[in-house]
């Protein structure tokens, strides 16, 4: 053990200071729909699109969801934090019409997403205290452009624009 204390400690301390997108991940199960808060969302590949997230192994949403042969992931805006936060306490109420959620054919809808990936888990693969899950995403639909809703040291966030960088200005064709 270091001075800064164990190293579990240290890997969550260092995570919590890593600014994530929020999501709600969902899939239905025999028993009605199950969702969770993730912000552990990433794309993997374009083709075929594929993404991945982790969900605890401790908690039963995601075993519930990781045994669904069909999930949605609904990309979060700020106006949505409360719903982040809901999805993120079990004890919540859930999929309620105050939340938003529709059913509609393609399954269920939360207006105000900003994005919403729906797909077939390809893999589901056990790593250490979660899983590690890859979607193969069957459809996209984007929603309205909005401001993202961001998770950061226990708290939800929204960016705010910086000041213009390299990266941010247009890039100059020198010839000869």
């Amino acid at each position: 053990m270091s001075a800064e204390g164990a190293l579990d400690e240290r890997f969550k301390a260092g995570f919590r200071r890593h600014a994530a997108g929020v999501t709600i991940v969902v899939g239905e199960t025999p028993d009605g729909p199950v969702g969770a808060t993730v912000s552990s969302v990433a794309s993997v590949s374009a083709d075929p699109p594929l993404l991945s997230f982790s969900l605890t192994r401790s908690g039963t949403a995601g075993a519930r969801l990781v045994g669904s042969t069909e999930l949605s992931v609904f990309v979060l805006a700020t106006e949505q934090a409360d719903l982040a936060a809901a999805y993120a306490d079990r004890r919540a109420p859930r999929f309620t019409a105050e939340q938003g959620w529709r059913r509609e054919a393609s399954g269920l809808v939360l207006p105000g997403a900003v994005a919403t990936f729906r797909g077939r888990p390809t893999h589901v693969i056990p790593a250490g205290g979660s899983w590690l899950v890859l979607l193969l995403v069957d459809d996209v639909v984007l929603g309205t452009p909005a401001s993202p809703l961001v998770h950061h040291d226990r708290a939800y966030w929204t960016p705010a624009p910086v000041p213009e960088t390299r990266a941010q200005r247009p890039l100059r064709v020198v010839e000869g």
